[in-house]
């Protein structure tokens, strides 16, 4: 379903999948995932492992999304086109494939700003990682709060890599790589492409690590714009 043609998720779309969802049972939900901060007084954010009812939140976090936003996350197009895809989202193993979403309760009702999530791949020694940020709650250090959750995740799996391919137009994504260190490549092939990868020990490391420094916040914005006219290397962070 690409979204500048295509309508967005409806509630008839959930319906049809509501039989997968209502019988998909969790047999381990890892509530040690659970993690709620304050961004400030007003804005309680709770850090969690997704359940299946939340496929009518995260289809409308992705009808929220913007057009660019959901080409960086979805880059080849595939946003969930049927209401079983959609399930296919919410209803995972949390061992293979974990997901990670952000919620915020506001008027009274709960809603998505965020969702990552992991893919271990067959050899289960590296996992694919996959991340997005409602634009309206970009830049407040949301996706690196996710980003060091599913790192601790996958360590403690016994996950040894962690990578993603990111398109060289996503500045953002690239300048919040970079910080994590991760590896940055662009692909010999498609320049469009750069490969990020990073050890999972590493990124733990970093997580880890004494908190930032004052004004980090205006370094982070910084870095995240003039990124976007800094030359690619083959490698642009150490290993």
């Amino acid at each position: 379903m690409n979204a500048s043609s295509d309508g967005p998720i409806t509630t008839h779309d959930l319906r049809s999948s509501a039989g997968l969802v209502d019988s998909y049972l969790i047999s381990h939900y890892p509530t040690g995932l659970i993690d709620v901060r304050w961004f400030d007084a007003n804005h309680r954010l709770t850090l969690r492992p997704v359940m299946p009812q939340d496929n009518r939140l995260l289809a409308d976090l992705i009808n929220r999304m913007s057009e660019r936003s959901l080409s960086h996350r979805f880059p080849n197009a595939q946003l969930p086109a049927t209401a079983d895809e959609l399930a296919s989202l919410v209803c995972i193993d949390y061992r293979r494939h974990l997901a990670m979403v952000v919620a915020v309760h506001e008027g009274g009702r709960e809603r998505l700003v965020a969702e990552a999530r992991y893919l271990i791949d067959a050899d289960g020694q590296s996992a694919e990682i996959m991340l997005m940020v409602d634009d309206g709650w970009q830049r407040r250090g949301i996706a690196t709060w996710v980003l060091h959750a599913l790192g601790n995740a996958a360590h403690a799996a016994g996950v040894g890599w962690m990578r993603c391919d990111v398109l060289a137009d996503n500045a953002p994504m690239l300048a919040l790589m970079r910080r994590n260190r991760f590896c940055c490549t662009v692909d010999r092939s498609d320049g469009d492409i750069v490969h990020a990868e990073t050890r999972s020990r590493v990124l733990v490391a970093h997580a880890s690590a004494p908190g930032p420094k004052p004004f980090a916040w205006a370094l982070r914005w910084l870095e995240s714009v003039l990124v976007v006219d800094e030359p690619f290397s083959r490698s642009t962070t150490q290993r």
